[in-house]
């Protein structure tokens, strides 16, 4: 007991104990933003093809001139969403690093 107390090995634990904690905290907030990075990324590049494919569902379309033109506007919508700043965003998130000046 008075080894433990000369060299605060309960302190120490503690001390241990919280780092583990953080470094617990840190490793989930990261795996976060990559599932977030993951899911931006898909619908960056699902909506616009989705919201294309659909228009032409409903409207009962069958020309395939009309889903070339279709599925190259939604590519070309997508391109645009990647030029974004936001996107910009994302895609660092899944890199796993932040921001520099460099990505703006």
């Amino acid at each position: 007991m008075a080894y433990q107390h000369q060299y605060r090995l309960s302190d120490r634990f503690t001390e241990i104990l919280a780092e583990a904690a953080d470094h617990n905290r840190l490793i989930q907030t990261q795996e976060n933003q990559q599932f977030s990075g993951a899911l931006g990324i898909l619908t960056i590049l699902g909506l616009p093809l989705g919201t294309a494919l659909g228009a032409l569902q409903v409207l009962g379309d069958q020309n395939p001139w009309h889903l070339l033109t279709a599925t190259t506007g939604a590519l070309a919508a997508t391109a645009a969403l990647l030029t974004t700043r936001y996107c910009r965003l994302v895609l660092t998130s899944l890199r796993g690093r932040p921001l520099t000046d460099r990505d703006n």
